[in-house]
């Protein structure tokens, strides 16, 4: 299972013979939602309500919007492929690499089409194009996994799941980011994003330590040495970006893409005092 904002999804790949190729196989990917209707209460009436008692609009306004159901809305979501691409048997016994590129470009397109279909639900994404850049490395990521065993795709509920749009606009959004942490990193990792408020990621000689605040410096330290190099700030286009997603975009680009992380990164002078196994107290909730 894997979110892309308040839609989860579950990932299905099959590898089988083509029906018309006796030398081809073809792969098929397919995305199905963990639930199929998903129930929103939106906030039309009480919008409307309130612009009438501050005198912006007539009652019929508010008349207009009652809705006996209480303004819920039932969002059915259509499944996403299935996706087939051919490939020839010679070619993933003899061209591996070439076999391996060539699933990963596919399995890359497929990630964004599911995000593009997510998208279109515009209560349930949010807006925010480097979010939704980020949502389709994890489906990518996840589509991975299923290939390689580590997860497997469950099936769909037929049972509605239940959003107020309320809270949607309150901030419950950080919420589900802080769940896909849970989602994209390791057991001990989260751990950590739970009882310190940060991410601790190790690659190659440098440790890279990522807190959970709004535009939160990222502390880079020699992993040898344990000395300060510096503090990375990264900062992307959408200013609404809940924390949370934040620490999920800055913990993919330090574990798979460090060099891009530098390259976007404003650099500051580095942290002071010692590197600790265990994240600063500067770092707790308490």
């Amino acid at each position: 299972m894997i979110r892309t904002g308040y839609l989860r999804w579950e990932i299905d790949v099959d590898d089988v013979r083509c029906p018309t190729d006796p030398y081809a196989r073809e792969v098929v990917f397919l995305a199905r939602p963990t639930h199929r209707v998903v129930r929103v209460r939106t906030t039309n009436h009480a919008d409307a309500a309130a612009r009438f008692v501050r005198g912006e609009a007539a009652y019929d306004s508010v008349l207009k919007t009652f809705d006996a159901k209480r303004g819920e809305v039932d969002l059915t979501i259509p499944d996403v492929g299935p996706r087939r691409f051919r490939y020839s048997e010679s070619d993933r016994l003899k061209l591996l690499r070439y076999w391996m590129e060539k699933v990963q470009r596919e399995a890359a397109s497929f990630a964004h089409e599911v995000v593009a279909t997510a998208s279109s639900f515009t209560q349930l994404v949010i807006a925010s194009q480097a979010l939704r850049s980020g949502y389709a490395k994890l489906v990518e990521n996840e589509v991975f996994r299923v290939i390689e065993g580590k997860s497997q795709g469950q099936p769909t509920s037929d049972e509605p799941i239940r959003i107020d749009a309320a809270d949607y606009q309150q901030g419950v959004p950080e919420l589900v980011a802080a769940e896909l942490v849970r989602d994209v990193v390791e057991p001990k990792e989260f751990h950590e994003f739970c009882q310190f408020d940060c991410l601790t990621v190790r690659n190659g000689d440098k440790y890279y330590r990522i807190p959970r605040r709004p535009h939160g410096l990222i502390e880079v330290w020699d992993a040898t040495t344990k000395a300060a190099i510096c503090r990375l700030c990264v900062v992307f286009q959408d200013p609404g970006m809940p924390p949370s997603d934040e620490v999920v975009m800055k913990y993919l680009l330090a574990k798979h893409q460090p060099d891009q992380l530098w390259q976007t990164g404003v650099r500051f002078a580095p942290p002071k005092g010692r590197f600790e196994v265990t994240p600063p107290r500067r770092w707790s909730t308490d």
